[in-house]
């Protein structure tokens, strides 16, 4: 059989995110064949019906395909994966609106609510990873925006939030290529950043309105970030399509192009049976729980996301200053975020390097904290921005995971596992 090339985005020592010259062998026709084993086939499988003998793809044409799905999809993926920070860290920002002494809450009950959240996260990551895989996961997702937008409590709002981060990296799999992906992951997770940007600017417009009045601080920061939730949720109902060959502002050549792109992956897009075998392989790898432990070690630092305000108030700052001086915090993880992108474009196949350095300015921060003087305050204040910059050693095994596994079910499997 004739071999055909195929342009891609090969990983390089080169910066530049376009389209690569280089040119990759894909053998024959088992290079378009579907993922498939005794009981169901890829959902593009009709799509590349009659496609297999196309000839090579014009770099120019993968580079408009590609700028095509970043303007219809990055957009929703931002708003997403903001609101949802920001939702997760609604408590943080109520802590110093009022909800403490408006419901007579004591230290340990307010920790309480912190870790009810997470319990709910834990218990549906799971059963969120299976049903992501057996329905259109574009609704999906949709849905559970809808339901954390709703639910007023912890535990539930843990259990709507816990497909949305291995739910964003199936969907970036499914229409990017390996090193896309990777860029891709870590633009959505500065939005993190900008999520304590904006929370902090809604908390400080909040803390304006009277503290007596009814519905109280806290309450309009909760109902500011629900209807948000709820313009997303219709958004991304509509307008997120759950795999290439659904995509509704694509035309049927362009759906064409963006699974051949995917042919370097060595993957299938997506199917909509839930492989045990699979499954359980994911279970068996070491490298899924090497991933665990080290995606768990990096988030203790996560706690005092909750806290931080309270921190800082407790540095003798008032309400209005709090909410400001929590806006570095942000930059911050912006950033460290933007740097470790940089630096993983120039050396694409170092992301547990990075990761590692990436750690380096947060455990400085530890230090710091653990150490200053209480009257050091801009030096404290230092080390609570400088805990932000954890976020890149995360984003570099959220990508690697998105990158080094083949098969749908066990690409959702492991990145539930995180």
């Amino acid at each position: 059989m004739a071999t055909q090339e195929l342009p891609t985005t090969r990983p390089s020592n080169h910066s530049s995110s376009s389209i690569s010259d280089e040119k990759v062998p894909v053998t024959d026709n088992s290079s378009l064949e579907v993922a498939k084993d005794e009981k169901g086939v890829d959902v593009v499988a009709e799509l590349l019906s009659g496609h297999a003998e196309d000839a090579e793809m014009d770099p120019e044409v993968a580079r408009k395909v590609r700028n095509k799905l970043d303007w219809h999809m990055l957009p929703l993926l931002f708003a997403l994966y903001t609101l949802q920070f920001i939702d997760k860290g609604s408590l943080a920002s109520s802590s110093i609106l009022g909800i403490i002494p408006d419901n007579h809450l004591n230290a340990n009950q307010f920790n309480n609510l912190s870790t009810a959240f997470y319990i709910g996260y834990i218990i549906f990551v799971w059963p969120h990873a299976y049903l992501m895989q057996r329905l259109p996961i574009g609704k999906y997702i949709a849905c559970n925006i809808f339901f954390w937008a709703i639910f007023a409590l912890r535990f539930l709002l843990g259990a709507s939030e816990g497909c949305i981060t291995s739910g964003i990296m199936t969907i970036m799999t499914m229409f990017y290529t390996r090193v896309e992906s990777t860029q891709r992951i870590s633009w959505t997770f500065q939005c993190n950043g900008v999520a304590l940007i904006l929370s902090g600017f809604v908390a400080f417009g909040v803390a304006h309105i009277n503290a007596k009045a009814h519905p109280r601080q806290w309450q309009w920061f909760m109902i500011i970030t629900s209807i948000a939730s709820l313009v997303v949720s219709i958004l991304y109902f509509w307008y997120m399509p759950d795999n290439p060959a659904n995509a509704r502002f694509l035309t049927k050549d362009e759906k064409v192009l963006v699974v051949q792109r995917l042919r370097i992956n060595q993957n299938g897009v997506e199917t909509k049976v839930w492989k045990k075998y699979q499954f359980i392989e994911a279970i068996k790898d070491p490298k899924t729980w090497l991933f665990f432990f080290f995606a768990a070690i990096a988030n203790l630092q996560g706690g005092v996301g909750v806290l931080y305000q309270i921190i800082i108030s407790g540095y003798g700052f008032n309400t209005l200053e709090t909410t400001l001086l929590s806006v570095p915090k942000g930059v911050g993880m912006i950033i460290g975020v933007t740097l470790g992108t940089i630096f993983i474009r120039r050396f694409p196949n170092s992301h547990t390097i990075i990761g590692i350095i990436g750690f380096i300015p947060s455990s400085i921060a530890c230090f710091l904290l653990l150490f200053l003087p209480w009257s050091a305050k801009p030096g404290l204040l230092v080390g609570i921005y400088l805990l932000s910059t954890n976020g890149v050693g995360f984003i570099m095994i959220l990508s690697l995971c998105a990158v080094s596994f083949a098969g749908h079910t066990k690409v959702i499997a492991l990145s539930s596992n995180l």
